[in-house]
């Protein structure tokens, strides 16, 4: 942390006779580069740094950031005021006396001028690989590097860091009678995370794989969701666990814990600590360390996440999920590492084994699933399996039904899955579906 944000919060603290603040600093880098038509479509490279303060006084909760350090006092002043407003909340706390640093550390990153490179070669290889690729709308990388520190007035030091870079396409295929588009996404710790050979097969596969696609007569059959639309449907469910969001009445598992919520074949865990995770975390945004937790055991609901506020309006201990994000919003709750449990088929027997369903390549619309209900009706479009096979391509596909009967639905879990990000599934297999078409 700087010496001089530091010594100036404590010294504006001390002056103040403010007995619970906390101030959170918080420094990002970010590279953006993207490429089109072999050349530098965009380049930005910037740093942010900035720092919030929050205040407790007489039960009162107050809040303010900004990025000047010379602003020091009259931020602190603010949160001050802020607070005086406010009705007393006695669910407001700080950790006390905890010092850690989680420090990660990272191989070295190649030049940007090999980045470019590699992505210029990216992008010729995606036109090469197929001559029915037609465009590509870019090809784009971005890097971030963060830094947090978290110093209160109870005694608490903290420090963490954590880097994350991803490489996206979009491509396009025409046959001259059918124009169909795709997109492929890879997310890393490193640039060696990145597996470009990857990006470039399935980009290519997608797009030219639904040339020619059709819609299929309305009935309910087997979705096979691959893992990475398995994840994009596992995310919306990250609110639902939110005890921020249960507490408001905005989740569909509200007085749900110790019932049957999915399959037995479903075990959701959120486990930070886990040597794989793709971002690895010792403690939250508040403090609080944070541990394994199985939230979904064989189907029953075991836990909800809490950060300090939530935990205590529960008479609960927090489960260490504060999420703040930027120095700029109030602490929340959020998941580090939360994914399914892996199964013991793989995906090559799930597919098999499958007599008719669809194989979804995406998925349009899962921001519009009502969190309350859990109502939803979302476009997908892919592959149709028969017998085991893929057999063509299908699109104008409706997915409809209840979140709650989603998860009850589930039949298979693969054995493979990949942790690269805060929430990530193995293949699921669901059954009796509804799929409405033409």
């Amino acid at each position: 942390m700087n010496i001089d944000l530091k010594n100036r919060f404590i010294q504006c603290v001390d002056k103040k006779n403010i007995k619970k603040a906390e101030l959170f600093y918080q420094e990002v880098e970010k590279v953006h580069l993207s490429i089109s038509g072999g050349d530098i479509e965009r380049f930005q490279s910037s740093k942010e740094s900035g720092y919030s303060v929050r205040v407790i006084k007489n039960n009162r909760h107050g809040f303010s950031y900004a990025n000047n350090i010379e602003k020091m006092e009259d931020i602190l002043d603010k949160a001050i005021n802020s607070a005086e407003v406010l009705s007393e909340d006695n669910n407001w706390t700080f950790v006390e006396n905890v010092i850690c640093k989680d420090e990660n550390f990272y191989r070295d990153e190649p030049s940007i001028r090999e980045k470019i490179d590699t992505l210029k070669e990216v992008e010729k290889q995606i036109y090469a690989k197929d001559k029915r690729i037609k465009s590509i709308r870019e090809v784009t990388y971005e890097f971030y590097k963060v830094r947090v520190n978290i110093l209160n007035s109870l005694g608490s030091e903290l420090e963490y860091n954590y880097q994350y870079q991803y490489v996206y396409t979009e491509v396009g295929a025409s046959d001259g009678k059918d124009e169909r588009g795709s997109w492929e996404f890879k997310v890393g710790k490193t640039w060696y995370d990145l597996d470009f050979n990857d990006l470039i097969s399935k980009s290519v596969w997608k797009a030219i794989s639904l040339l020619g696609a059709k819609p299929i007569s309305s009935q309910r059959a087997v979705v096979i969701l691959p893992r990475e639309r398995a994840q994009d449907l596992l995310e919306v469910f990250v609110q639902a666990f939110s005890a921020d969001m249960v507490q408001k009445g905005k989740s569909i598992f509200k007085n749900k814990i110790g019932e049957k919520i999915a399959s037995e074949k479903l075990t959701i865990i959120e486990d930070p600590n886990l040597e794989e995770a793709f971002l690895r975390r010792k403690f939250d945004d508040e403090g609080i360390f944070t541990k394994s937790k199985e939230i979904v055991k064989d189907g029953k609901l075991n836990s909800f996440l809490h950060n300090l506020y939530t935990a205590n309006k529960d008479n609960v201990k927090s489960t260490g999920n504060c999420v703040r994000g930027s120095y700029k919003n109030l602490p929340g709750v959020g998941a580090f590492n939360l994914f399914i449990k892996p199964g013991e088929k793989s995906e090559e027997e799930i597919i098999k084994s499958t007599k008719d369903g669809l194989y979804v390549f995406n998925l349009m619309g899962l921001h519009l699933i009502d969190p309350i209900s859990g109502d939803f009706s979302i476009g997908a479009d892919g592959l149709w399996i028969k017998d085991g096979e893929f057999v063509g391509p299908v699109c104008e596909i409706t997915i409809s039904g209840n979140l709650k009967d989603f998860l009850q639905s589930v039949s298979e879990v693969s054995k493979e899955i990949t942790f690269n990000g805060t929430v990530v599934s193995p293949m699921l297999k669901l059954e009796d579906i509804m799929l409405a078409g033409k």
